[in-house]
């Protein structure tokens, strides 16, 4: 019962991350630039970490959850079990999205240019350097997370959703024009399918960038952060 709740905490935490964040791309976009998109999926973290951060830790993030799988916060049963909610979550925040477009009656061939506020990235971007742009702003993402909530850190518990909030807010305005910033893989892999079956698939055909990116700098901030900087010590 403790699991199927914190497995529900994830669920919804990342349905809000994506029908918030992504809300926020399709219908304000980016022609005011990157800053409401930044902190429309900054505050969407710091609600659902205060929301649900006391039943599940607030992680809504595959990446996240493999980095405290890595560093022993959570077990390797329980990254699975939170990582098939988060998907599941952000294709339940992607449908919200969906229902939002249907209920303005936007037409199908609307809903394919608009698309999902899924991430792609373009030529002069390769394969290789998106996948390292995101391993990097992950990285720091990540970082952070595993130190401002380390029990060394337990002072500063109180504040550690507004601190997480707004660096990952900052990070999404540095990688925004590159690869979409999604430091995130379920955040990338529910706009580009909606948007596959509405028969666009260049966001779904690059997706492996925003699952091996985001993994890699998650892993490579685990290991800074306990054997580097110590943030698993009492």
């Amino acid at each position: 019962m403790e699991n199927m709740r914190k497995y529900l905490a994830e669920f919804f935490g990342t349905l809000m991350l994506v029908a918030m964040g992504t809300g926020v791309v399709v219908f304000v976009g980016t022609q005011t630039g990157p800053l409401p998109v930044a902190l429309a999926f900054g505050l969407a973290v710091v609600a659902g970490a205060y929301a649900f951060g006391s039943i599940s830790g607030g992680h809504f993030n595959p990446a996240v959850s493999f980095a405290a799988a890595i560093n022993g916060r959570i077990s390797w049963m329980d990254f699975l079990g939170y990582v098939v909610s988060q998907i599941i979550g952000a294709f339940a925040g992607s449908a919200v999205v969906l229902g939002f477009m249907k209920a303005f009656g936007a037409p199908a061939a609307t809903i394919k240019q608009v698309g999902f506020g899924q991430t792609n990235f373009t030529s002069p971007i390769s394969f290789l350097s998106a996948s390292l742009i995101e391993a990097f702003l992950t990285f720091v993402f990540v970082l952070v997370i595993l130190m401002v909530t380390a029990k060394k850190n337990a002072a500063i518990s109180s504040v550690a959703p507004l601190v997480i909030g707004l660096t990952l807010a900052a990070l999404i305005m540095l990688g925004l024009q590159a690869t979409g910033g999604s430091l995130n893989p379920a955040r990338s892999l529910a706009p580009a399918a909606f948007l596959a079956i509405f028969g666009s698939s260049a966001a779904i055909t690059n997706i492996g960038a925003y699952i091996v990116g985001p993994l890699v700098g998650a892993a490579l901030a685990a290991v800074v952060a306990k054997f580097g900087l110590g943030s698993e010590e009492d």
